[in-house]
């Protein structure tokens, strides 16, 4: 697997800001790209959003809100939840020229905030790969 030369190249913890962190668990490139993160190597791209909780709606509140705004074409929706935070992922299959991306999206829901994640893979098998990162994030 060949990484572009020109952006950092990181894996392990990565410390997102103070209160957001994640695993990554191999080597990816780095760029930031508008005001999102984007984490990738050939064939997996991972594209993160940062938001606060400007409104102060609880984490149910949120979550329910998500859920009902996810496109009628998602499958294998999961939420899970601890003391602290709540998890809901889903995913699509997108077409993109004559391929198909198999995308899994995700919210990571705290009091102060979430964490929107977006992971594209060329490869179906990569799948599995994504949900470990979004189960990651802490």
């Amino acid at each position: 697997m060949t990484l572009h030369p020109d952006f950092p190249v990181v894996a392990g913890d990565c410390q997102l800001t103070e209160d957001w962190a994640l695993t990554l668990p191999v080597e990816m490139n780095r760029r930031l790209e508008d005001q999102d993160l984007v984490f990738w190597r050939p064939g997996f791209t991972v594209w993160l959003s940062l938001w606060n909780n400007d409104h102060d709606a609880s984490i149910e509140e949120r979550l329910e809100w998500f859920q009902t705004d996810t496109s009628a074409e998602a499958f294998d929706a999961v939420v899970t939840a601890d003391a602290t935070l709540a998890r809901y992922t889903y995913r699509l299959n997108e077409a993109r020229d004559e391929d198909l991306v198999y995308a899994l999206y995700g919210f990571v829901l705290k009091d102060a905030g979430h964490l929107q994640i977006a992971v594209y893979a060329d490869d179906e098998g990569e799948v599995a790969a994504a949900n470990l990162l979004v189960a990651s994030v802490r």
